[in-house]
């Protein structure tokens, strides 16, 4: 008789679990303050080693459980790999598993590329990448690398040296941090469809991220990892971001999340993520107040 109670009990208590799409605990506890809303999609940025759920990274991390730099070698866009599992929870801009890729845009308009939960790569994109200076292992557009490596020695001769933390990721690469995010909440019992929801709160999805584009580098203090251990809103409290803000757009590039267009970006606030889109539009976004996606 005590068996048959118990039983019973399990299998109510199992039930109940399921109807939430999850056993295990929510992983919210482990998060930061800055963790992003269900409200928003993920951050683009790569984040250094501030433990999360799965192995990944502190809030925001499409790039989920990389040091600093770590990314991709190859100098091809994943034009060969799988697009992998998407999805994102964001209300304003999200991308379903049966969302339709951007239509393939012609050259001209390489530099200003929408990429984002609603505008994914194709699966066919490629982009050629060379090696940005000073950095053997991070890659960017060959088209528009002079002008990141023309802005990185700009800060460095104003006494503001920056450090590149992370450039080009290959959808390769983004689809297996996402499965791995995925995975992790396979791994506490949620059905696939919650865990992919999930994961798109903490990953980008394989081509939505504009990492995965080439154009996107992240930019802090050279300084900053000896007393940082992440990337936080901190930065846009130093003179190195005070430049950034200041003379990025005369090298072509943007404050890709500015503070204040969440709800248009769908991406947090990011104070190191720029964004090359050539020097006219730069200037345009910067001088009026306006995101990519309102150009």
């Amino acid at each position: 008789m005590v068996k048959k109670v118990v039983s019973f009990a399990l299998a109510l208590a199992m039930a109940g679990a399921l109807m939430t799409g999850c056993w295990g605990k929510d992983d919210s506890s482990s998060s930061s303050s800055s963790k992003p809303s269900s409200s928003a999609a993920p951050s683009s940025s790569s984040s250094s080693g501030s433990s999360m759920p799965g192995g990944s990274s502190a809030p925001g991390g499409d790039d989920s459980g990389m040091m600093p730099g770590e990314g991709d070698s190859s100098s091809m866009a994943g034009g060969s790999s799988s697009m992998g599992p998407s999805g994102d929870s964001s209300s304003s801009a999200s991308a379903s598993a049966s969302a339709k890729p951007a239509a393939a845009q012609v050259d001209g308009d390489w530099q200003t590329r929408l990429v984002n939960g609603s505008h994914p790569l194709p699966e066919d994109f490629s982009v050629e990448t060379v090696s940005v200076e000073h950095y053997d292992d991070r890659l960017f557009d060959a088209r528009a690398v002079g002008h990141l490596n023309d802005m990185m020695k700009g800060a460095a001769d104003a006494g503001l040296p920056l450090y590149l933390v992370s450039t080009y990721r290959s959808v390769k690469r983004q689809t297996a941090l996402f499965n791995r995010k995925v995975n992790y909440y396979l791994d506490q019992g949620c059905d696939a469809e919650t865990a992919r929801r999930e994961a798109a709160k903490w990953v980008a999805a394989p081509g939505t991220s504009e990492h995965n584009l080439g154009l996107a580098a992240d930019l802090v203090s050279a300084k900053w990892y000896s007393s940082h251990d992440d990337l936080t809103e901190e930065f846009e409290q130093t003179p190195e971001f005070e430049w950034l803000a200041a003379h990025c757009a005369e090298y072509g590039f943007i404050l890709r999340y500015p503070k204040g267009k969440t709800e248009v970006t769908g991406v947090s606030y990011e104070p190191w993520h720029y964004r090359y889109v050539g020097v006219e539009a730069a200037k345009h976004l910067t001088e009026n107040g306006l995101c990519l996606e309102e150009l």
